[in-house]
């Protein structure tokens, strides 16, 4: 029973894509959605980095934790092997 929520601004739903294109090389649905957890995820840590050091820290949060680490590392590689190529 999940239906497909409307975007609150569409235009942003093609501007992250259009990002992710520039950023990884290509713009899959999974790599959209990888790119929205790292810029959450960074933007919350630069806005509040003792809130994301405290949600970091309890135990219950080391797999999710880790999880976002593993986005951000394949989005590096994503973008170095783009850069590298062009």
């Amino acid at each position: 029973m999940s239906e497909k929520k409307e975007a609150l601004v569409p235009e942003l739903d093609e501007l992250l894509h259009k990002f992710t294109e520039l950023l990884t090389g290509e713009a899959t649905p999974e790599r959209v959605e990888m790119v929205k957890v790292w810029c959450l995820y960074t933007t919350m840590a630069k806005a509040m980095p003792p809130l994301i050091q405290h949600w970091g820290s309890e135990p219950q949060h080391q797999a999710a934790r880790n999880q976002i680490r593993e986005i951000i590392e394949q989005i590096k590689q994503w973008n170095q092997a783009k850069n590298q190529t062009h």
